[in-house]
């Protein structure tokens, strides 16, 4: 009996160790002083010369003279802010409220009220700031990573089965590791992120999807580390069967975790996996006058009659890597993923084209150029996460972990806070 009770007390304590070792699978493992971050975050939404801000309930109004507060307004009216040459004005159906402003914060007085601009909700606060003499409104969400993060995702993957709930979960981790590195390396006072594809599409509370905040909210704090700092987690729609290395897409110096993989068929059900572009030569010449002309690059006479067009591929990543035009006013030359700006699409709406990796079939009419075919796959710029091969890796079978070091090399997953 006495054996059978020691034996009992070695089984519970292995359970509860068990139990300590698995109630958390991202421990944080490092001392808080070595990653300090602040949880609070602001988002680039726009800029105007005018703007209104309603709420779901009563709001406080922090009016700001030259980086002091010197007015406080409680309301659950909506709210004008207007652009004027002495500063912001804010202004209630009654008349005006205050003038001569720098900066104006809208804050929900509780917990449960949520901030409305321009018909999408946000959790958090709204600040306007006057920027500088005479430009538009710079207005801002300032809000927690993780409520952050629930309203990227939307966005970023889309609403998704529970079949893909590894890949969510996988997202996630991407975009908050994406978010605090790119805080990390912006310099100056005016630290944010932009609400675009120039960092991650945000759509607010309104957009949150129930299944996205459960993988956020299982995640929370988790990220990508290399050498112990968060790593540069870009990600991408469809890869088209491989992913890129970042010097080959972008003037980027090399990266030991972007280094490109082979991804298989895993993103090949992708709606946008294969695409293909036909342009004609006056399309195609309009097209490019209007990227050299951006890029300060077109001659006088402008880009002239199109004489030659060539691509030079990089095999061992299937993607071109320049594109040269020779025309009667000259040559010109566009390397690696700024292909994609110059040919743009055919379509004539000025979006670009979906990726780099393609083949190209130059039709003539006797020695004159009459079209240029494209035949392609995947879009994206192919760096780092393929967002439609971690959901098809997900429905295979893998998990998170397996995910994103299937994609992102050498890094470590923990959890920061």
């Amino acid at each position: 009996m006495r054996t059978w009770q020691n034996m009992s007390t070695v089984i519970a304590v292995a359970l509860v160790l068990i139990l300590a070792i698995h109630s958390d699978a991202y421990p944080k493992n490092r001392p808080p002083e070595v990653m300090s971050f602040s949880r609070q975050v602001r988002i680039h939404l726009g800029e105007r010369d005018s703007l209104s801000v309603n709420s779901s309930g009563e709001i406080i109004i922090e009016c700001y003279r030259e980086g002091k507060r010197a007015e406080l307004y409680y309301t659950s009216s909506l709210i004008k802010a207007v652009r004027t040459k002495d500063g912001l004005m804010i202004k209630d159906n009654n008349g005006i409220l205050a003038i001569e402003l720098s900066a104006v914060i809208f804050k929900p007085r509780f917990p449960n009220v949520y901030l409305d601009f321009e018909n999408k909700q946000y959790k958090g606060f709204i600040e306007c700031d006057d920027g500088q003499a005479k430009s538009p409104i710079r207005v801002f969400n300032m809000i927690d990573i993780e409520q952050y993060i629930k309203g990227v995702l939307p966005g970023e993957i889309g609403d998704r089965p529970e079949t893909d709930y590894e890949a969510l979960k996988a997202q996630a981790i991407a975009a908050r590791t994406y978010a605090i590195w790119r805080l990390s390396t912006q310099n100056d006072g005016d630290k944010h992120l932009m609400n675009s594809i120039d960092d991650q599409l945000y759509l607010g509370y309104s957009k949150e999807l129930p299944l996205l905040n459960k993988a956020v909210e299982e995640t929370e704090g988790v990220i990508m580390t290399y050498n112990g700092e968060p790593i540069a987690a870009y990600y991408h729609a469809v890869c088209g069967g491989s992913t890129s290395p970042v010097n080959e897409v972008w003037d980027a110096p090399a990266s030991p975790y972007l280094v490109g993989i082979a991804d298989s068929n895993y993103c090949q059900w992708a709606k946008t996996y294969n695409w293909n572009e036909t342009y004609s030569i006056e399309k195609l010449s309009l097209n490019l006058t209007d990227y050299f002309a951006k890029k300060n690059k077109l001659p006088k006479k402008g880009l002239g009659k199109i004489l030659s067009i060539d691509f030079i591929r990089d095999d061992a990543i299937g993607r071109m890597v320049e594109l040269r035009i020779k025309t009667t006013t000259g040559e010109f030359k566009v390397a690696k993923d700024q292909i994609r700006w110059a040919l743009k699409r055919s379509n004539g709406n000025g979006s670009i084209l979906p990726s780099t990796r393609f083949n190209a079939n130059v039709i003539k009419s006797g020695d004159t150029i009459t079209k240029l075919e494209l035949i392609g796959a995947g879009n994206g710029h192919g760096i780092g996460m393929c967002q439609c091969g971690a959901i098809g890796r997900a429905q295979n079978g893998q998990t998170v972990e397996q995910i994103l070091n299937a994609y992102y090399k050498d890094i470590i997953i923990e959890r920061i806070y």
